[in-house]
């Protein structure tokens, strides 16, 4: 993929028209009839691969186990059983119904943290991690019926 960037060299550099970034040359083209005619853009290869798409593909699924976890304890305390992580079932006992904002706001943070990272590896032992409470919650579900 690549992407056309324009200077202006009349501008400092930081300059908030300094740098000018476009997605495609056809994109540019009527930009520089109208500011700037002789001006030229170059071209810049952007290498994004497989694994920024593996490591997108893993951060979401943390949302996803985030939010499966959330709707598995939810029927788990439907069926009259109680939650078993301290942190949660103090954050259900202060919190009532409003216990699941914690619980997302954690997700999120962790999905932050994950972004951050740039070895795919380490993402998806996380990931990994993250299907055991949801693993647990199944199993006490089927268990109970």
């Amino acid at each position: 993929m690549k992407v056309w960037i324009y200077t202006n060299t009349r501008k400092n550099v930081g300059d908030p028209q300094h740098l000018k970034v476009f997605a495609t040359k056809e994109a540019a083209q009527p930009w520089f009839k109208q500011n700037d005619p002789e001006g030229v853009a170059f071209a810049y290869e952007i290498m994004l691969g497989r694994r920024y798409l593996a490591k997108t593909l893993l951060v979401l699924s943390v949302l996803l186990l985030g939010i499966a976890d959330l709707f598995t304890t939810n029927m788990i305390l439907n069926l009259g059983l109680g939650e078993l992580n301290p942190f949660m079932h103090i954050a259900q006992t202060w919190l009532g119904s409003w216990w699941l904002i914690p619980k997302l706001g954690l997700t999120y943070f962790m999905m932050w943290l994950l972004w951050r990272s740039n070895n795919p590896y380490n993402i998806a032992l996380v990931v990994a991690f993250c299907c055991m409470p949801v693993l647990n919650n199944l199993l006490i579900i089927a268990s109970s019926h």
